[in-house]
């Protein structure tokens, strides 16, 4: 048992350290791809596309037929402005093809002017970023690596006649794209991004109010996707251009063109089609299918997740190391089933947080208590099987080991058991005019035949008295014909004294007699004492009246009770010589002496 204080210290450093480090591990994010994974797999759903949302695709069959991409005149784009009749024309049009400086003056023109026809179309604008040393707050210098140097916009006349929006992306650590700036701003002119632009015309032609997404501390916001690539309607480009579609479809629409064949490279990976890849077109079409379900979020910020995973942590160490193991392990499973759930509810309400790391938290502190636990129960295992060695049969031992029957810990259990004591007559006298060592010798001998005796028998050790010996049977471990075992014991014992007397008459002169007592019935056998010194052995009336037995029988001499007689008597012959009053008892005991 420790001492009252000592040692407490130490548990609650051990919470502190590991919730600590539980910070650190946030702080570092390691694995981010499997947070990203986890996360995906939790949030993403997919769900029926809005149909107000088309998109003009320009695809292999377009290509074939209108030849490669960068020959395109830009009277094409004013050729696909044309085919909108103003009867029913879209709600907004959107082009997520760049349109950069002036190309050739007929095909600029006409483009312009189409737009210009057009009341709400879109066209793209690209961030262009740069590295700038800007002046901290504290008067210091600091490299700004997302410095937007300028804002690339159409050719004048088309941006005069449109409404322009960045489409520059967001790409993860893991390079998805799952988030977006909702504003760009460089020489004092902002522009919002190509998504937002294009639903805050939708919104303006509807009479309604944009609702702008809550932000992170960067400026950025994420949107959920809506559906997996080929979800919304395409329509080939070169079918609209050579009037081949209806243009009723299109009615009241958002229309979204841009590249739809791999050969144009604009495909990114997006967390709803993780086995394939994703066109920019439609990429936009989730984004604005999002902003108008109000399916956008913001990020938990680092310092969130770190004060949940250091709290959590905390409780979760506290239980493990203060409460029972059931107690912690429940605690633990709550975490690892309660973090996604909590996780989920608020992604739903705009809050995206990764609980991946400290589900990897959780289950690790879960798995380092088992396997230390294991590993204690092991040393343990091996200590009290050391402990019992040296006490007990290696048979008895043995037993114990294979069917892990056994625990060390304060208290006792009563139990039907035989008890041995044996002593040796007049060792007092015995070791007079002899040395230490002489004596120490004999007495060495003798109790390592006594021991051998006993262990031979299946009996335990329970302790050495001086020169006296007590020896339990049936305890632990069942014994059959327990009492035949410690009546063999007996006879054992003093067929080995005979032994020792022979050698001691060689080397000393001398020999030894001693008396041996066997009694058998109910006792509470346990570990008696304290947590840290403990003895295996056994206490009540059953013990007592086999020491007053052996306490009266003569050297050589085996006496047992009459309880023990009814269960040897089949196999061994004794000689009753009546009741005896036994010191300390007032009752009178039934003694037999056992022949040889």
């Amino acid at each position: 048992m420790k001492a009252p204080g000592q040692f407490q210290w130490k548990k609650p450093l051990a919470v502190c350290i590991t919730a600590l480090l539980a910070g650190l591990i946030t702080v570092l994010s390691p694995f981010l791809k499997m947070q990203y994974w986890f996360a995906d797999s939790m949030f993403i759903r997919n769900q029926p596309v809005d149909n107000r949302i088309k998109i003009i695709g320009i695809d292999e069959a377009s290509l074939q037929e209108m030849g490669p991409f960068a020959d395109w005149s830009r009277q094409q784009a004013a050729d696909l402005l044309q085919f909108f009749d103003p009867e029913y024309a879209p709600a907004v049009i959107a082009f997520d093809i760049n349109y950069f400086g002036e190309r050739e003056p007929e095909g600029d023109r006409a483009l312009a002017e189409q737009a210009g026809r057009m009341d709400r179309v879109v066209m793209a604008s690209y961030l262009v970023y740069d590295k700038r040393l800007e002046q901290t707050d504290s008067d210091g210098l600091q490299m700004n690596t997302l410095y937007i140097r300028e804002i690339e916009r159409p050719f004048t006349a088309l941006q005069e006649a449109s409404r322009q929006g960045f489409t520059n992306v967001i790409q993860d650590q893991d390079n998805y794209v799952r988030r977006s700036l909702l504003t760009g701003s460089s020489e004092g002119e902002t522009e919002y991004n190509f998504s937002y632009e294009t639903y805050r015309c939708y919104m303006e032609s509807q009479g309604l109010e944009p609702v702008e997404p809550q932000l992170s501390s960067n400026g950025s916001y994420g949107f959920d996707y809506t559906a997996e690539p080929g979800m919304y309607e395409v329509y080939s480009y070169a079918d609209l251009v050579a009037g081949r579609c209806d243009p009723k479809v299109f009615k009241g629409s958002i229309v979204l063109v841009g590249a739809y064949s791999a050969a144009m490279m604009d495909q990114y990976m997006v967390p709803a089609a993780r086995s394939t890849v994703m066109n920019g077109v439609e990429v936009h079409a989730n984004h604005v299918n999002a902003l108008l379900d109000g399916r956008t979020f913001t990020e938990l910020s680092l310092w969130g997740s770190v004060l949940i995973n250091v709290l959590v942590t905390a409780v979760c160490m506290t239980l493990l190391m203060y409460g029972k193991f059931s107690v912690g392990v429940t605690g633990c499973v709550t975490v690892l089933i309660a973090a996604p759930v909590a996780s989920r509810l608020m992604y739903q309400r705009g809050i995206y947080w990764r609980c991946f790391l400290l589900l990897v938290i959780t289950v690790a502190l879960l798995a380092l208590k088992i396997l230390t636990g294991y590993a204690s129960e092991r040393i343990r295992k091996h200590q009290i099987l050391s402990v019992f060695r040296t006490y007990m049969a290696p048979q008895v031992v043995d037993e114990l080991s294979r069917h892990n029957n056994y625990h060390i810990e304060l208290g006792g259990r009563s139990r039907d058991i035989a008890v041995l004591f044996v002593d040796i007559r007049g060792f007092t006298s015995l070791s007079e005019g002899m040395t230490a060592e002489e004596v120490v010798d004999i007495l060495n001998h003798y109790l390592g035949n006594v021991t051998n005796a006993i262990f031979k028998n299946g009996g335990t050790l329970d302790k050495f008295i001086g020169d006296a010996v007590m020896a339990i049977y049936n305890a632990p471990l069942d014994v059959e014909g327990y009492c035949d075992k410690a009546v063999q014991t007996a006879f054992d014992i003093i067929d080995s004294v005979k032994a020792v007397n022979r050698v001691l008459r060689e080397t000393h002169g001398r020999e030894i007699a001693c008396g041996v007592g066997v009694h058998c019935g109910k006792a509470v056998v346990g570990n008696i004492g304290c947590e840290y010194r403990m003895d295996y052995t056994a206490i009540g009336d059953t013990v007592n009246i086999a020491e007053r037995l052996e306490s009266i029988a003569k050297g050589g001499e085996i006496l047992i009770s009459g309880e023990v007689y009814e269960q040897v008597r089949e196999h061994y012959q004794a000689e009753p010589i009546g009741e005896q009053s036994l010191k300390g008892r007032q009752d009178k005991v039934t003694v037999y002496r056992m022949n040889g």
